[in-house]
């Protein structure tokens, strides 16, 4: 009976290990794209953990920091630095001296509402374009029909504008302190939202153009 069941663990442990290798080949997870999310996250978790020890002022301090870090390391392993997360870095970094300099919390915690509602607004603008606002930044990575491109759009539109909102709330009724946890959560909350649109992924993806999951696996045209 032990060996039948020895058998049966060691089946399913190689089973999940081949499982975890298919997937990570269907997404092309190299080592700069792990790299990347670790350095894109860094300052997300650096915030976190430094708001649970230390008052807001140096927890906003020490997000500035790691993100000035992050976008070097991003310079220095892949010579450029994708334009979203550089224009968010940014952000970060002038709201974050400004709430130092001046001891107003709401300059940092604003700026989210900002960045939320100026990415919906420019995703809502690429409906009256030739191509969507994700088209153009995404359809290197995956081959989606227009239906695809459109939900995907109006999903992400309506996350970014009930994620300011969100924050606008938080702002005004909660404290700098309570912030730092909710923005640590809503950030976990929104990297699951989007692990979830795989699923619309696979449903409207290009046949030939892509893999199971949505992703490129010819270049564009």
């Amino acid at each position: 009976m032990y060996s039948v069941s020895n058998n049966r663990n060691q089946l399913r442990s190689t089973m999940y290990a081949c499982s975890i290798t298919d997937v990570l080949q269907s997404t092309n997870m190299t080592r700069g794209a792990l790299v990347q999310i670790c350095y894109e996250f860094a300052p997300v978790v650096a915030f976190f953990l430094a708001g649970q020890l230390v008052p807001f002022a140096q927890a906003v301090l020490i997000l500035v920091i790691s993100t000035v870090l992050s976008i070097i390391v991003a310079w220095l392993y892949h010579r450029t630095v994708p334009v979203i997360p550089l224009l968010s870095g940014v952000l970060v970094v002038i709201t974050g001296v400004l709430t130092i300099y001046f001891n107003k919390p709401d300059a940092i915690i604003l700026a989210d509402t900002i960045w939320f509602w100026g990415l919906a607004a420019a995703i809502a603008v690429g409906f009256y374009q030739k191509a969507h606002l994700l088209e153009r930044m995404f359809s290197k990575t995956f081959a989606l029909t227009q239906t695809g491109w459109r939900k995907l759009s109006i999903r992400w539109m309506i996350v970014l504008l009930l994620a300011g909102l969100a924050n606008e709330y938080v702002r005004l009724m909660m404290t700098p302190e309570f912030w730092i946890d909710y923005r640590f959560t809503k950030i976990m909350v929104i990297m699951l939202f989007s692990l979830y649109q795989f699923r619309l992924a696979r449903r409207y993806r290009i046949e030939g153009e892509s893999n199971p999951w949505g992703l490129r696996i010819r270049p564009v045209n």
